[in-house]
């Protein structure tokens, strides 16, 4: 064995003789006085302070005064330890007191400033003293930081579109410990907090603040009564408007006493002074105030009702002149309206009754018409005003408070300061800013104008959420560029985005780069800069904004030069403007002649054009009468930015003079007479009103639908001097057919590409001419003893109208009659046909012949002929003849149909039979007994039809089948039947008479039943029981609509059915449709039965129980219901010495009861806790009983006996026992003391001996550290019990105590969550 194991052994020989006893965390001890603290080891963050509480027990045999010291030698000078009191007085013997020691540590500590420091306590007179040691640690924070105010002016940095910057960045570790951290950044698009914060820091920098007005609005019209006129309102909302620098122009009508109907009847009438004012159409919003007590009105009220249509109406003309309209809700006057007792007795009914008014106007309009409608809230700032002094205890109808002061001396009109508070709202529901700060020539009180207006803002903006305004969607007032991400061509990003080991308070440079591109708009963007600890989880940010300036540019195009500009004329042209540049501007123009024989001016000055946005400028030239056609006019435009002069654009652009060219075209004087198919000449002349010869061209227009040909007989071109004519020569041709008036139209070019359209009338004449058309085959084909029409088409091919006259036939063979159609008299249009019928009838003596026919027509003024071949052929013809028309059919059996065939020709033939079926051949096997008969003239003979349903899912009301008979002499004569198939259906109703529906539990129920078929066809229908075992006829065979007798049925009741009611069904189930399944409910009720010794059985699981001195021990109780009806009731515990408990019972959901409710057969689990409330050992005997209330009656029962045994208050050792030798206490602390010399003395000679080497030391204290700390790891539902057997469920964590008797390894159930757990090895259980 080496030196160093046998070293070890007896150091570890003699630590065991030290701590004989258990060891405390004293460095100086004295047995009269004991020392703890609430905390060994204290952990505290860099800035923060905590109390520990030092517990002082005496010990010795008098009363005691201590004083109390801290030492922080070797303690970081970060510590401060500092007792709240440094003496304590009069502590009476085995008694103790506590003081409070404040343990601070700075902000910049860090963990290299751990440490201990020492708490001493002495005796007043100095005869004895103890200290302890506290351990003291820095807490592990992360905390990145990142700064950008120094970027731009105050974190907003201007930037130029195009520009590229690398900003620095400081970033800063504020954490206790080293840190790295990444880098991100991302768009942040609300930047409201942000401005609301920022403070210029006064450099040069130049922004884009959020504007202080809205541009909407400019100017404003208000239709009220004397609460608009009072004060002038109108003029104090201009005032503050402009103070805004917003350009705005205010007017108003305010005829006292008047509602919004009479605004409405003034402004619908035609010349008044509010009508023409509105059609102005310079108003941007109009202001509409009602009476002052209207709105509140029942809304049946007639002057409410005319209120709401004069707002709906205003609102639709205000809309239509390009306006929108505002509502200005009025105030409840200040006592409420004594005129309405009833519906406005106080100024708080009043108001909240007039806003509801105004807000049913508002969703009128709204429901009405598509007009902008916005509403003032004025009445919710007089609330607010009102609200406030009241919440602050004050009075508001105190003459001297300031909700008093908001009304004259009626209560009812506004004072100065109430219409200064209306304009206030009006300003912030107008432009959406706040009036907060704004300045006027009021002369009230300064701190009475800023209460007025902070209480406009503040219900304009925060407490009219769901009211709109008109600045919300306009958009012109945001004080930032909306966007979801950064804007497209933008670059923002970290050049390097790792800091790594930043030591605590450090600090490190990151480049951020932005880069933004040319076209990029102007105004203000987020940029959120992110800074994430690796170490801690944590991610800080801050927020910088980009502030992108805008750049001006105007492009000019000159796109009008195909004007005409002539000497001697004025002509108006125009340039195109095109903004390119990244804002909305505003440019003032001059045009100027740089030369050429003209002059010219604008039409148009001034003009705004948004981005990418292109207008028209209107100009006049004049051109001399002295100029040349091809003289140029050079002009010059100045582009200058009305906001900046030095900001301007110039563009040249010119045109050259042009000549006039004119002409005029001259047909024919009236229409050109033409005879159809007969060619005429006409010509056409163009005259030449130009100032030069031209060169024109005639085209003659295409028209294929019209019946006149139009052709040029002379060249296409001809040149004209100026003053003179020329001439083309053409010729017109009328179609056959053709009558009356029609047009053609030339088509006159000049080389120019100037054109001019003649159109040509023509007159064709009329012409006379009749035609008859017969069969296209040109024959009539009759058979013998049967007769034939044909039709005969009667066509006036002329262009005048025919008179019709006759028919004659000639030709016709004996034996044949022909009726000819009657036509005298007949008038048949031009171009018109009318169709008739020539029926020929032949006897059936008539042979077989062929004869030519010759029809003829007379009219008044034509005659048309017509030759028709006769034809006489025999007949060949079956008939079919079926005993029924209707066939209803099923799967089960074939159903057949009797046909009769019979020859009706006038030959002995052979007629073949077939079948038609379509779709039905989906659903039906059909089959015919012969298919073909050969029968002589007259004779008959009989086929049968065989149908079946092959496949469910044919149509309920039928499918057709067509039997055809084909004649073999002509198989174009042909006899055909219709007949419908129908599928068979399938049903029953039942019918149920029970004889007696109350039994018991193994007893039986009877009755009689009837089953009606319901289908369309016989049927066997099975019958059966569902629920219950029953006797009863299994089927039975009916016909269509059929009844059954009286069928006789038994069935046998469980003998484990519960009580009540309960349920059984019959089923009738057709035999040919296994679909067809008919079920009939039966309702009986079984009789409760039970026996009071058995209602109830009591199970506990444990019939001994053992507790520890104090604590307390758990057992499961099950109780069952033995009956066959519900049961309720409660637990008790009944026996010798339950009173020595407290006993708690908890069912199986956790629930402090001891009532139960259970079904029949069903079971509950309760635990039974007994808390030992002696300390005296002793014997308890138990039984666990249940009080049952059951079907009215009552029953008990109990549990076997349960045995409680509970142990005594343990005795504490007055010494210790070692090695097998027992001391008293001196001696235990004087062995104790001995213990501690020799183990000192010990550590002194082996330090001298031989030096222990570092590597080796750590080597054996880890061995030593890690044979301390080694414990199993536990398993699931695993746990370990503590010194005072209790332990934690792993489960639901709550802390119990083990059963008596018990220990590990073994189980146990938790009586809280009834999980089964496994208790090991002793140890300290986990901390909850």
């Amino acid at each position: 064995m080496s030196k160093l194991p046998i070293r070890a052994f007896v150091l570890v020989g003699m630590m065991l003789l030290a701590s004989a006893s258990p060891l405390a965390q004293i460095t100086k001890a004295d047995p009269q006085i004991e020392l703890q603290v609430d905390m060994n080891h204290m952990i505290l963050t860099p800035g923060e302070s905590m109390n520990l509480t030092l517990t002082i027990e005496n010990n010795g045999s008098s009363i005691e005064d201590y004083d109390v010291e801290t030492t922080t030698a070797g303690l970081s000078s970060l510590w401060t330890a500092t007792p709240t009191s440094s003496s304590i007085g009069n502590v009476l013997p085995t008694y103790n007191t506590s003081t409070t020691i404040v343990v601070q540590l700075a902000e910049s500590a860090t963990p290299s400033d751990n440490g201990m420091f020492t708490i001493v306590v002495n005796e007043s007179d100095g005869s004895a003293s103890s200290s302890i040691d506290v351990y003291v640690s820095v807490a592990v924070v992360y905390n990145p930081h990142l700064d950008a105010t120094g970027v731009g002016d105050q974190g907003l940095l201007s930037m130029q579109p195009g520009q590229s910057v690398d900003l620095s960045i400081p970033v800063s570790n504020h954490g206790s410990v080293m840190d790295s951290y990444l880098l991100s950044v991302g768009e942040e698009p609300d930047l409201a907090g942000w401005w609301a914060n920022y403070s210029s820091s006064g450099s040069a920098n130049t922004t884009n603040p959020p504007p202080s007005w809205s541009a909407s609005v400019s100017d404003v019209l208000t239709f009220g009564n004397s609460y608009t006129s009072a004060n002038s309102l109108s003029s104090m909302l201009e005032e503050l408007l402009r103070s805004a620098d917003s350009p705005s122009n205010t007017s108003d009508f305010t005829t006292g006493g008047w509602k919004i109907s009479d605004h409405w009847d003034d402004v619908n009438t035609s010349g008044s002074a509010q009508n023409l004012s509105l059609a102005s159409g310079v108003w941007d919003t109009v202001v509409v105030q009602d009476q002052s007590q209207v709105p509140g009105f029942y809304r049946t009220n007639a002057d409410w009702l005319a209120s709401k249509n004069g707002s709906i109406n205003l609102a639709d003309r205000i809309d239509s002149e390009g306006a929108a309209m505002m509502l200005m809700m009025t105030w409840g006057r200040r006592n409420g309206d004594t005129l309405n007792p009833t519906l406005y007795p106080n100024y708080t009914v009043m108001q909240d009754r007039l806003e509801e008014g105004y807000i049913d106007y508002r969703d009128n309009v709204s429901l009405s018409t598509s007009a902008e409608i916005y509403i003032a809230p004025v009445g919710l700032a007089f609330k607010h005003v009102h609200d406030s002094i009241t919440a602050s205890g004050g009075n508001p109808l105190s003459p001297t408070s300031t909700f008093y002061g908001l009304y004259d001396t009626d209560g009812s009109h506004p004072s100065t300061s109430g219409s200064y508070l209306a304009a206030c709202v009006l300003f912030a529901a107008l432009t959406g800013d706040s009036p907060v700060g704004l300045t006027d020539n009021t002369t009230m009180d300064a701190t009475l104008r800023l209460t007025l207006q902070q209480a406009a803002a503040e219900v304009v903006f925060n407490g009219t959420s769901t009211y709109s305004y008109p600045w919300e969607a306009s958009g012109t007032i945001q004080p930032m560029n909306q966007h979801s991400s950064f804007p497209a061509g933008w670059e923002v990003r970290w050049l390097d985005d790792q800091i790594e080991n930043l030591t605590a308070n450090g600090q490190e440079t990151a480049t951020l780069r932005i880069s933004i591109p040319s076209d990029a708009n102007p105004g203000a963007t987020g940029v959120r800069l992110y800074a994430g600890s690796l170490f801690g989880n944590l991610t800080t940010s801050t927020l910088m904004v980009v502030d992108v300036q805008a750049t001006y540019d105007l492009q000019v195009d000159f796109l009008s030069g195909g004007d005409n500009f002539l000497p001697g004329q004025q002509t108006n042209s125009s340039v195109r403007l095109t903004n390119i540049g990244t804002t909305s501007a505003s440019y003032d123009y001059a045009l100027s002649v740089l030369s050429g024989p003209c002059t010219a001016a604008l039409l148009s000055y001034t003009s705004t054009i948004d981005v990418d946005v292109s207008q028209d400028l209107p100009f006049q030239v004049d051109v001399g009468s002295t100029a040349s056609v091809g003289d140029v006019c050079a002009l010059r435009l100045t582009s200058t930015l009305s906001s900046d002069s030095t900001v301007s654009f110039v563009r040249d652009f010119s045109f050259e003079v042009d000549r006039e060219i004119t002409f005029v075209l001259q047909g024919p004087n009236g229409p050109t007479v033409l005879d159809v198919l007969t060619e005429t000449t006409l010509e056409v002349r163009v005259f030449n009103t130009g100032t030069e010869t031209e060169t024109f061209s005639l085209q003659i227009n295409s028209n294929a639908s019209s019946p006149i040909s139009l052709v040029l007989h002379s060249p296409s071109s001809v040149s004209v001097e100026a003053g003179a004519s020329g001439t083309w020569t053409l010729k017109a041709t009328a179609a056959e057919g053709s009558l009356g008036l029609y047009d053609r139209l030339v088509v006159v070019t000049h080389d120019s590409l100037l054109d001019q359209n003649l159109s040509l009338e023509f007159d064709v004449q009329s012409r006379s001419d009749l035609n008859l058309q017969g069969p296209l085959d040109g024959r009539i084909v009759v058979q013998s003893g049967e007769s034939s029409s044909v039709s005969i088409s009667i066509e006036n091919v002329g262009t005048s109208d025919l008179l019709l006259d006759t028919f004659t036939i000639a030709g016709l063979p004996g034996g044949v009659d022909a009726v000819l159609p009657d036509v005298d008299d007949f008038l048949l249009a031009a171009g018109a046909t009318h169709n008739v019928s020539l029926n020929v009838s032949a006897s059936a003596a008539t042979s077989a012949r062929t004869d030519t026919l010759t029809l003829q027509l007379s009219s008044d003024d034509a005659v048309a002929v017509l030759d028709v071949e006769l034809q006489v052929v025999d007949r060949t013809l079956a008939q079919l003849s079926p005993n029924k028309n209707q066939i209803i059919s099923g799967p089960s059996a074939a159903t057949n149909v009797t046909i009769e065939v019979t020859n009706i020709g006038t030959l002995q033939d052979t007629f073949l039979l077939s079948i038609g079926a379509g779709e039905t051949s989906n659903y039906f096997e059909i089959s015919l007994s012969k298919t073909s008969v050969n029968l002589g003239i007259g004779q008959s003979e009989t086929v049968v039809l065989s149908v079946r349903e092959t496949s469910v899912g044919a149509n309920e009301n039928g499918l057709p089948i067509n039997i055809v008979a084909t004649s073999t002499l002509d198989p174009s004569s042909t006899d055909v039947t219709l007949l419908t198939l129908i599928p068979m259906t399938a049903g029953s109703d039942l019918e149920i008479f029970p004889d007696d529906a109350t039994t018991q539990a193994s007893g039986s129920i009877s009755g009689m039943l009837k089953v009606r078929n319901t289908g369309n066809s016989v049927d066997v229908f099975t019958l059966s029981s569902v629920g219950l075992d029953c006797e009863i006829q299994p089927s039975v065979l009916l016909e269509p609509g059929q009844t059954s007798d009286e069928l006789p049925w038994s069935c046998e009741i469980p003998s484990d059915a519960l009580a009540g009611t309960n349920a059984f069904s019959f089923r009738s189930s057709s035999n040919a449709r296994s679909n067809a399944v008919q079920n009939e409910v039966v309702i009986y009720t079984i009789d409760a039965t039970w026996d009071a010794s058995s209602v109830v059985s009591i199970t506990v699981d444990g019939n001994e129980i053992s507790i520890p001195y104090l604590g307390g021990s758990s057992t499961t109780v099950t109780v069952s219901n033995l009956a066959n009806i519900g049961i309720s009731g409660r637990l008790t515990l009944v026996g010798v010495g339950d009173g020595v408990f407290n006993i708690r019972i908890n069912n199986t959901l956790g629930e402090n009861t001891d009532a139960f409710t259970l079904e029949p057969g069903a079971s509950e689990i309760f635990v039974v806790r007994f808390d030992a409330l002696t300390g005296d050992e002793t014997v308890a005997e138990l039984r666990v009983r249940a009080l049952v209330q059951v079907d009215g009656g009552s029953a008990n029962a109990e549990s076997d006996l349960i045995i409680i045994s509970v142990e005594g208050e343990p005795q504490a050792p007055q010494g210790v026992t070692l090695l097998g030798v027992e001391l008293g206490k001196q001696t235990t602390l004087q062995t104790m003391a001995a213990g501690y010399v020799l183990f000192a003395l010990a550590l002194v000679v082996l330090r001298l001996r031989k030096p222990i080497k570092p590597s080796a030391e750590g080597d054996e204290e880890s061995e030593e550290d890690e044979e301390e700390t080694k414990e199993y790891a536990l398993g699931p539902n695993e746990c370990r019990m503590d010194t005072n057997r209790r332990i934690s469920c792993p489960s639901c964590e709550a802390r119990l105590a083990v059963p008596g008797g018990n220990e590990p390894p073994f189980r146990f159930t938790c009586p809280t969550c009834d999980s089964s757990i496994r208790v090991v090895e002793y140890g300290s259980s986990p901390k909850f």
